[in-house]
């Protein structure tokens, strides 16, 4: 790993000095875990942790050593991947991997997989688990499927024309800042806010109006921005994490809905929701159609609907966002390609095949538009790593390593979405031509993109809309206006965690007035 980092596909530069800090840290944590006889494999040691920074520093510095150790996890876990191969330990009974054959075989449909207790380092609520931190594997399946059907079926229509909505206010929100002169915006927090709007509308049938308003209504992406680094890192390390998310420790020094800012504020929001559509017993007609309605029409109780809206926000907000940024920022950096999506947009209006707002189907039917969608989930997949899945009782042997009962497997997906064997030799490149034409080699590079969404039972909820969003925005973004990077050397900020956190992407944007009804709104 040189000590000097730069991404080729998004000219983001990394500190070299943090760098060189998180490099000391995995050697001195390296030659103690050496020390001692552990039953896993002894080769392949990397065990991401601050306790160099726990033993020199007070607790609160402590905590930023962590938190920036981890927040390079990608540029370490992917150079570790190059030395170590696909199944490398990460713990005493943790190993990462990004074979994407293991991966699929690990999640399928009948797999004896069960989840590792990094999940319930996610849970922020004392009196009860949401879907994603429910460790009983029964109890987790039964209340998934009750939580599924509110995007499946006959709400798939609803689902579309919310985010047509949410896509044309985003639109008009554009356009009204470039007509007072403001070219210059901060697409990151725009698309953040465009998110945060169609979640809440469709998870409580009332936005909160961040694009109208431009402003972060009730403070929740500045409580995210905050709150999610220091979660998802503690998540990874047992011994925080069984303490943060002890009962005890919630309820002592935990967020309480009575809280006038920050996470309290936010669970605050919801229970006052929840507590007033259960008090009125009238669910809304499938014209008002919300999340919340359909969640309680199929019997979900109270405190679990108040558990998983909370999760649903930041779950159907922060990971596509990502996607969407890191999908535009590559299209910006790449005037070849950039120009060739703007073309076939331009050539299926021409020829009268897709409407406007552009239709899911429609926008299925463009190839090189889609082909992007698939390149950009690759390089920018929303989930780093994480999501560890426990090995059975009867131990399993994967990439040629036999792994007992217990080992916790989690997914590198950054090196997974990377891997030449299946990407080819320009697998960092941005290059939508990949996922043109047919045949099975193409086939396989589209099943392993999916991978990000899950897999089999462990599937994310959310894939469905997510992929109409994709679908969607890029093209009504392009038919509308011009984008391009205000600050080539560093177009945005941005740190690794299980998802992303960038901010300062600021982008200058004109109406294109080249395409045929580019003020269809």
């Amino acid at each position: 790993m040189s000590s000097a980092r730069t991404s080729a596909e998004t000219g983001v530069h990394d500190d070299p000095i943090k760098e060189e800090y998180c490099k000391g840290h995995i050697e001195k944590t390296d030659i103690y875990l050496r020390r001692r006889d552990y039953y896993l494999f002894q080769d392949n040691m990397l065990f991401i942790s601050a306790l160099s920074a726990i033993e020199r520093f007070r607790w609160p510095q402590a905590v930023l050593a962590m938190v920036g150790l981890i927040s390079l996890c990608h540029i370490i876990l992917d150079a570790e991947k190059k030395k170590h191969g696909d199944l490398f330990r990460v713990g005493p009974d943790a190993v990462v991997i990004s074979d994407s054959e293991a991966w699929n075989q690990i999640t399928s449909a009948r797999s004896p997989y069960t989840r590792g207790l990094w999940y319930g380092g996610t849970r922020f609520d004392y009196r009860g688990p949401n879907v994603i931190t429910e460790l009983d594997m029964p109890k987790h399946g039964k209340r998934k499927s009750k939580l599924a059907s509110a995007f499946s079926g006959k709400h798939l229509a609803i689902l579309e024309a919310k985010t047509d909505k949410w896509i044309a206010a985003l639109i008009t929100t554009i356009r009204a800042k470039i007509t007072n002169g403001n070219e210059t915006l901060d697409i990151g927090r725009m698309i953040q806010y465009f998110q945060v709007d169609l979640i809440t509308d469709l998870g409580v049938g009332q936005a909160w109006k961040d694009l109208e308003e431009d402003k972060d209504h009730f403070g929740y992406l500045k409580m995210s921005d905050l709150v999610l680094p220091v979660i998802q890192s503690f998540s990874f390390l047992p011994l925080a994490r069984a303490l943060y998310s002890s009962i005890w420790f919630m309820k002592l020094f935990g967020p309480k809905t009575t809280d006038t800012n920050g996470l309290g504020l936010f669970l605050g929001i919801l229970e006052k929701e929840v507590k007033s559509r259960f008090s009125h017993n009238t669910p809304k007609s499938d014209a008002s159609f919300d999340i919340l309605d359909e969640w309680i029409r199929h019997g979900v109780p109270a405190n679990e609907c108040q558990f998983d809206l909370a999760l649903l926000v930041p779950a159907g907000s922060e990971t596509t966002a990502m996607m969407i940024k890191g999908t535009l920022l590559h299209l910006m950096s790449s005037p070849m390609i950039y120009q060739k999506a703007k073309q076939e947009i331009k050539n299926e209006i021409a020829a009268g095949r897709i409407s406007s707002p552009v239709t899911n189907e429609e926008a299925k039917s463009l190839e090189y538009m889609q082909a992007i969608v698939r390149e950009g989930l690759r390089l920018m997949v929303p989930v780093n790593f994480g999501f560890p899945k426990r090995v059975p009782d009867s131990g399993d042997t994967l990439c040629g390593t036999f792994l007992p009962a217990g080992t916790d497997i989690y997914v590198n997906y950054h090196s997974m979405m990377r891997n030449k064997e299946v990407f080819g030799e320009d697998a960092d490149s941005f290059r939508p031509e990949r996922f043109l034409g047919s045949g099975p080699n193409n086939a396989h590079m589209v099943k392993v993109v999916e991978l990000a969404f899950g897999n089999g039972r462990f599937m994310c909820l959310g894939k469905v809309l997510a992929w109409i969003e994709m679908n969607k925005l890029f093209i009504e973004l392009l038919r509308n206006f011009d984008f391009q990077i205000t600050n080539p050397e560093k177009p945005w900020s941005r740190a690794s965690y299980t998802t992303w956190i960038v901010y300062d992407f600021w982008v200058r944007v004109t109406e294109d007035t080249t395409i045929g009804d580019a003020k269809h709104l």
